[in-house]
């Protein structure tokens, strides 16, 4: 038995799959519970054009917000019209960007009934970016009471945008499940759930069952990919940890391979891209970009 299978049957997992890898009702995760979900699974509503890019996680520190900057300059370089969307309180697409922490975001402006519109600042490439901003614990709680109540919140508010099927949202959320990531799943045409190439990672991917399930019963399901983040070449518990990840999902996840140009931008307030073009970093943000670039299911 290898140590991918090893590691697999630790987790309880059964490392034999059917022909095509995937369980067909939950695209990536295998079998999905009766849904027991009490977030109610929300359609794509006819107003929102653009196409919306969803990062989610369960596990923190998995280089999400990081991830979302780089795609967001990556897409804005391949031609694509970016809009970065910070749905995380933690507010770390700020810190990304380079922008001030006092900057007006979608927080406050939201309890406030203001427009986001204004709140859209220029990063990196030339995409746009829409930050959460400073708030308080009580007007967080305030917020997020009242995304639990109104499952259509950001759908409406990206509506109120304005912005055309020619452009991509970009979402970070927070890691876990959580009423902002049921948010912008209920709008997502493509979901990209952030790992990384270690035990902890693999552990909690049955998490997500409940996370994802009930968006992927709808009418038009989000496409779902898995992100494998900071793989190391160099390092063969980490290879052995992807093909463990490849046995589990039935095929091979997209890769983030590991980067100090990536990760040391966060300190400069850089654009990550910048100084990873021609490094492995760069080709698998250009294949991923790809990958969303793909037309977006219309049924």
């Amino acid at each position: 038995m290898s140590l991918s299978e090893e590691l697999l049957t630790l987790f309880g997992k059964n490392v034999s799959r059917d022909a095509e890898g995937i369980n067909a009702r939950m695209h990536v995760f295998g079998s999905v519970p009766a849904n027991e979900n009490t977030h109610s699974q929300s359609t794509h509503p006819a107003a929102l054009r653009p196409k919306v890019v969803a990062l989610v996680s369960i596990n923190g520190g998995v280089g999400r917000s990081t991830l979302a900057t780089a795609l967001s300059s990556g897409l804005q370089r391949h031609g694509e019209s970016v809009v970065a969307l910070d749905l995380d309180p933690q507010n770390a697409l700020h810190h990304h960007f380079g922008f001030s922490a006092t900057l007006p975001g979608i927080g406050r402006t939201s309890l406030e009934h203001g427009q986001w519109s204004p709140l859209q600042q220029l990063g990196f490439a030339g995409c746009q970016v829409i930050t959460f901003g400073d708030i308080d614990i009580e007007q967080q709680e305030s917020l997020e009471r009242w995304l639990k109540h109104e499952p259509s919140w950001l759908a409406q508010r990206l509506a109120a945008l304005g912005l055309s099927e020619r452009q991509t949202v970009i979402i970070d959320t927070p890691a876990g499940n959580n009423v902002y990531s049921h948010q912008a799943l209920s709008v997502a045409d493509v979901v990209l759930v952030i790992t990384q190439a270690d035990a902890a990672c693999l552990g909690t991917l049955d998490h997500l069952d409940g996370l994802l399930a009930p968006h992927l019963e709808g009418e038009r399901p989000p496409v779902v990919h898995v992100v494998v983040n900071q793989v190391d070449e160099s390092n063969a518990f980490s290879l052995d940890m992807l093909e463990a990840f490849k046995q589990r999902l039935g095929k091979a996840p997209l890769e983030m391979h590991r980067d100090m140009a990536i990760n040391e931008a966060l300190a400069f307030a850089a654009d990550p891209l910048d100084n990873a073009t021609k490094r492995l970093a760069g080709d698998d943000i250009n294949e991923i970009c790809r990958v969303l670039k793909a037309p977006k299911r219309t049924a």
